[in-house]
């Protein structure tokens, strides 16, 4: 996504603006049918309610599961969503009008999708590692605690994108994408439900036994939201300088009292040079909210791993992980921070 303006850039930039704003009344609402256990809803502005029969989320908002929970959603078109327990999903949305596109996130745990074939445009599926295309399909999406995602079909199609690489899942295949990484080999998808404590538990052990890959793989992954966050700072100070003189040429036109060339200006200048600037604050907090997922759900996970094994002194491996997390978490403080709110965290 090395373009600002590309149709896929525009949807993965609506979905960081979703999680931290509300969006107006007109947005999809999925409503809650079926509940168990413990679940909350947090909302864009970062508060928290009980997830109840009846209750509504809409985009920008997340649901959250306790280790009992499970919530099932359905949406406007029928689609239903089930989010198992101890998972997080968010539900956000790209593009305006005929434009317009559902952003279905699992961020953690197991989130289970059928998805009817709706009037508009499809949705798209998102995770920590990936990106995921659907045309009317019924699938799961697996998100480990070492950043890895396994993307099951059950019928349908899926078109699953990391790294610049694209792999197109058929019904009963599936495919595992790790932080940082290109899609692996997708196999057959055949028997039961995929038993997500017992998948977990691997990706845990295989960590522990190598951290430091493990860690290197987060990096990467962090690395590269960071690239395209910083690549960005130059354009944007670029279009806040070309908004600020359109802004006080306006005012002069304005000024003169001709409601013909006051329209003109906004529709050749003005507006235009606003929606360049919004956009690239968009893209900027895409990439910021991107690293602060990935931070939350996988880097403390991981470090919290390894702390309770080595409280005190560790192994020249521990200890080379020790120094990686540090240097990421310097990073994130030095350049992803200043793009985050309260209501973020």
């Amino acid at each position: 996504m090395k373009n600002a303006h590309t149709p896929a850039r525009r949807l993965a930039v609506a979905f960081a603006l979703l999680a931290a704003f509300s969006f107006p009344l007109a947005a999809q609402k999925a409503n809650v049918v079926y509940m168990e256990g413990t679940a909350k809803i947090k909302s864009g502005a970062g508060s928290l309610r009980a997830a109840d029969f009846g209750s509504t989320v809409t985009y920008g908002e997340s649901v959250i599961t306790g280790k009992d929970g499970l919530v099932e959603m359905t949406l406007p078109n029928g689609s239903t969503i089930r989010v198992a327990a101890d998972s997080v999903f968010t539900y956000s949305e790209t593009g305006t009008g005929s434009d317009s596109r559902p952003v279905l996130a699992t961020l953690a745990g197991s989130v289970s999708y059928k998805l009817n074939k709706s009037v508009g445009r499809s949705p798209v599926i998102q995770t920590n590692s990936m990106v995921a295309g659907v045309r009317g399909t019924e699938f799961t999406v697996y998100a480990g605690r070492d950043g890895s995602v396994l993307l099951a079909v059950t019928g349908g199609i899926v078109d699953v994108s990391a790294q610049g690489e694209t792999v197109s899942l058929y019904q009963d295949e599936a495919v595992q994408v790790e932080p940082g990484q290109k899609p692996g080999e997708k196999y057959v998808w055949l028997g039961k439900e995929l038993d997500f404590s017992d998948w977990n538990k691997g990706l845990n052990k295989d960590f522990l036994a190598d951290p430091v890959t493990g860690i290197r793989r987060v990096e990467t992954q962090l690395a590269e939201y960071a690239k395209e966050y910083t690549a960005l700072q130059q354009p944007y100070e670029d279009a806040t300088q070309a908004w600020k003189e359109a802004t006080d040429e306006y005012q002069k036109v304005l000024a003169k009292g001709d409601e013909a060339a006051t329209k003109a200006f906004q529709k050749d200048r003005l507006y235009p040079a606003q929606d360049a600037r919004a956009t690239l604050i968009l893209d900027m907090r895409y990439w910021a909210l991107n690293y602060l997922s990935v931070r939350r759900y996988v880097l403390s996970n991981m470090y919290m791993e390894i702390k309770s094994r080595y409280p005190l002194k560790g192994t020249a491996e521990t200890e080379e992980f020790f120094r990686i997390h540090a240097g990421i978490l310097s990073a994130y403080e030095s350049t992803i921070v200043p793009k985050l709110f309260e209501s973020d965290y």
